[in-house]
């Protein structure tokens, strides 16, 4: 129904993925993977928790700002991999 996953690089915290299926969104499952997330990066001694939303997921923005996340002036860069063979 819902899973998040999170790590620690020494610097930051990160929420790599959070995910809740469509028909159990609203019920408070998003918010508990989050809160689990947040105090797994604590107990590891993290100061500063990060994760990254397309632009165009306004529902995500809007659920994560809810719990207080702020957007940063942060320039992410990427290039396609060429195929090794």
């Amino acid at each position: 129904v819902g899973s998040a996953i999170a790590g620690f690089d020494g610097h930051r915290g990160w929420v790599y993925y959070l995910a809740v299926s469509p028909d159990a969104r609203r019920g408070g499952l998003g918010r508990a993977l989050m809160a689990a997330a947040e105090d797994w990066l604590r107990e590891r001694g993290a100061p500063k928790i990060q994760l990254m939303v397309r632009g165009s997921n306004a529902d995500a923005l809007g659920f994560y700002e809810a719990l207080g996340f702020e957007r940063q002036d942060v320039v992410v860069l990427g290039r396609f991999l060429r195929d090794a063979g």
